[in-house]
């Protein structure tokens, strides 16, 4: 099985209507996962706009790559 990490985010109230909302973004990425043998290590989800300032759990996300990814070696 392959980790993975989910990202999910709205930055509108529409789209929360339109059917794009936490929770059902959340229900696709997971089926999505276990339908093609993804498991699910960290849930990032973020609310706010794209105008906020940064994406306070997309950055999170990117320091957990940071900090979990295996670093490439090179050898001369």
């Amino acid at each position: 099985m392959k980790d993975a990490v989910m990202y999910a985010r709205v930055s509108s109230k529409d789209q929360e209507r339109e059917g794009y909302s936490i929770p059902a973004q959340l229900k696709l990425l997971r089926a999505y996962a276990q339908r093609n043998g993804f498991r699910i290590v960290r849930e990032f989800v973020d609310i706010e706009t794209a105008k906020s300032a940064g994406r306070k759990q997309f950055g999170e996300m990117v320091r957990f790559f940071q900090e979990n990814l295996p670093r490439p070696s090179f050898r001369g």
